[in-house]
């Protein structure tokens, strides 16, 4: 058997760049590190080299990279029996992890291990030395691992804040801006899609039905319209060999708020830098922000869709859109849903809306009402709304700006006042708890719970003042910003038949009585009622009251 000086080593020489880790690329290049490896080995004739395993773009904070499974592998088979690197960090920054394979495994195989720029060599070391130096170099590399994903999370967390895109590529209806990666532009085609999808969505049309249509008229996917554009774009998501439209998809698209300029980044994140695991952040803890690029679809519109969504959306027999007024239907009675009933009449048949609760367990009233007759009540009330909607707006704009704003801001003055006022109360009952106290008029016990229940008030009537503060701020901003909903309602000023579209846009719910007497509850009432309320205080005159 050849002694230690005669042995011929099997060498492999292993490569690792992550700027996860904080690399700069030009000090650890993949090609230095290699040129440094092979220079060595050109001087140690017993090193043999046997390969070069290189893991580029994977962090040394674990052991699960592709080209080091493939290393341990062959040194497992046999094939490898010394490994050699750059420094103790390129093998990796998990201290624990290093240790274990330096101390315990590469000794039980047999297996020499040198790191280069750390002057160590696992077969001519100074055990002493070693056993305090090396751990001692892997730890620091750790904290430098660890401290580098901080700052990169931070890094990337007031980017986020302040609006910047950091995702990889940009969702489907939008490119990277050439000069400028973390802004969003609009992109033509795939935003002309994305409002088809939208419009499709409030006329009615299920999202699998708008998957099955954008795939008849050819339109390829997220996933292969990224490709298409020479990008490397890869997915989460399962995916079928032959990537079609899928309501997942639909679906993902009509409620993602970037197609209103808002940006909801930092949802997810991982536990800490070693574990890779993604956990979902609580809402409250996104970086949302608003206004951040160009929108693609209308706000209204979008909070439209939203609200499809959530309605009971079946579709209508043997047809592919939702009924006109699916999901939106109660009992003014009871307040449960109406439900629809097909009531036949020798070769007619006769659609009703019927009370839910009577119809199965009859504990209401037994009402209905004929689905068509129900549509001409809607048509006519919401053509006098629309009116009265259209009056106040004319109103809004020959009625000075300023008087509007000072009649808002008194109110809100007002109103601030009284929490000052409360907050003052509660600083003096604070103040006067410790006098009680010193004189023995209260226990300390009382103490505690009282200076707890006067604090809490405080806390409360401040971050309601506050509140009002800010809403005088955007009072006295732009008032005309709170008139955009009006618009939905002009542009509709001369219908003569309803829709699924114009029914969710512009109507909250209905509600049917008892002797056929209908409510309607609108959209944006309260806005309505508020405009009317600033015309009243300055003194103005009032449009005719349509139906509610």
């Amino acid at each position: 058997m050849k002694n230690a000086a005669e042995q011929v080593w099997n060498t492999c020489g292993y490569v690792r760049l992550s700027r996860e880790d904080g690399d700069k690329e030009e000090s650890n290049s993949v090609t230095g590190q290699k040129d440094l490896i092979r220079d060595y080995l050109s001087r140690c004739s017993e090193l043999r080299e046997c390969g070069m395993k290189v893991d580029d773009g994977y962090t040394g904070s674990n052991f699960d990279r592709p080209a080091f499974q493939e290393m341990m592998a062959e040194v497992k088979a046999g094939k490898i029996n010394c490994i050699v690197v750059k420094d103790l960090s390129r093998f990796g920054r998990d201290h624990l992890g290093v240790g274990g394979y330096l101390e315990q495994l590469f000794p039980f195989l047999g297996v020499r291990f040198i790191a280069i720029n750390d002057h160590y060599d696992s077969l001519h070391g100074n055990v002493e030395s070693d056993e305090l130096v090396i751990p001692f170099k892997n730890l620091i590399n750790e904290a430098y691992c660890r401290d580098t994903s901080v700052k990169t999370r931070s890094q990337l967390e007031i980017k986020r804040r302040r609006g910047d895109f950091i995702g990889s590529f940009a969702v489907f209806g939008y490119r990277k801006d050439p000069e400028n990666h973390h802004r969003l532009l609009v992109d033509d085609y795939a935003a002309g899609v994305v409002r088809d999808m939208f419009k499709w969505k409030l006329e009615g049309v299920s999202a699998g039905d708008i998957a099955d249509r954008l795939t008849g008229l050819g339109v390829p996917t997220p996933m292969e319209y990224k490709r298409s554009q020479g990008l490397r774009y890869s997915t989460s998501f399962r995916v079928k060999e032959e990537s079609v439209w899928s309501a997942g998809m639909v679906l993902r698209i009509l409620k993602n708020p970037v197609y209103i300029g808002v940006l909801e980044q930092g949802r997810v994140t991982t536990p800490s830098y070693k574990v890779k695991r993604l956990v979902v952040k609580p809402r409250e803890e996104w970086a949302v922000v608003e206004n951040c690029h160009e929108a693609v679809i209308d706000r209204y519109d979008f909070e439209s869709v939203q609200k499809v969504l959530a309605l009971d959306t079946r579709t209508s027999v043997g047809g592919k859109a939702v009924e006109l007024f699916s999901g939106m239907v109660y009992c003014g009675e009871c307040g449960g849903a109406m439900i629809r009933k097909t009531v036949p009449s020798g070769k007619r048949r006769y659609v009703y809306y019927v009370c839910a609760a009577h119809k199965n367990e009859k504990t209401c009233f037994a009402h209905s009402m004929r689905i068509e007759a129900l549509d001409e009540i809607v048509l006519d009330a919401l053509k006098k709304y629309i009116q009265d909607v259209i009056d106040l707006a004319g109103l809004l704009e020959l009625t000075d700006t300023a008087q509007l704003q000072q009649a808002g801001v008194r109110k809100l003055q007002s109103r601030l006042e009284k929490k000052r006022e409360e907050v003052e109360r509660c600083q003096t009952l604070l103040r006067s708890l410790y006098e009680s106290l010193a004189e023995g008029v209260i226990e300390r016990d009382e103490y505690q719970d009282l200076k707890k229940t006067y604090s809490r008030r405080r806390a409360e009537a401040e971050e309601q003042a506050e509140a009002i503060q800010m809403e005088m701020s955007q009072e006295m901003g732009n008032l005309s910003e709170g008139r955009g909903w009006m618009g939905q309602f002009r542009r509709r000023q001369n219908i003569d038949a309803l829709d699924r579209a114009i029914v969710v846009s512009l109507i909250e719910r209905v509600l049917i009585f008892r002797e056929r007497r209908v409510e309607i509850v609108y959209r944006w009432r309260n806005e309505f009622q508020r405009q009317m309320d600033l015309l009243l205080q300055t003194k103005g005159p009032r449009p005719g009251k349509g139906a509610v």
